[in-house]
């Protein structure tokens, strides 16, 4: 009786909701982490506050250009939030076409696929939890929408 139910949730969604609805899931992802990210405080004492200013502090020349730490830190965080939009209207656009020409967007959708195994991988590895649990959960209505495209007929 329990996989009754995802099957005919499965049967009903198409391809193309399920593209919305990862694009939907990946939006509240990168909103989240945009917030988080420019608001962020330092909230751990004294030490965070010197390594802070000290990574503000010390320049030097890098490839012709004047560049701190916290340039490459801040700089790494605003990329991490353009590239989620990026990806955001990705999803959204490839459920535009998913809609008339399910087998073309195979490709695209497991390209994405692998794009976030790796960055839920390097997120457990070098940042948090949460966020790598986001881009699991991506990956799998992504996983979904790719062997849907190949069972469904155009919506």
């Amino acid at each position: 009786m329990n996989e009754v139910v995802p099957k005919i949730y499965l049967n009903i969604m198409g391809v193309s909701i399920l593209l919305r609805i990862t694009s939907l899931i990946a939006l509240f992802q990168y909103c989240v982490h945009a917030f988080l990210f420019l608001t962020a405080t330092p909230s751990h004492g004294e030490d965070e506050i010197n390594l802070i200013q000290a990574m503000k502090f010390y320049h030097w020349s890098f490839k012709g250009f004047t560049r701190s730490y916290w340039n490459f830190y801040f700089g790494y965080g605003l990329l991490a939030i353009l590239w989620g939009l990026i990806e955001v209207i990705l999803l959204w656009q490839l459920s535009i076409f998913a809609k008339n020409f399910t087998l073309p967007v195979r490709s695209m959708i497991a390209v994405l696929f692998f794009a976030n195994l790796g960055h839920a991988i390097l997120t457990l590895r070098y940042f948090f939890l949460i966020p790598a649990i986001f881009d699991f959960i991506v990956a799998i209505f992504l996983a979904l929408s790719f062997f849907k495209a190949n069972a469904d007929p155009p919506e």
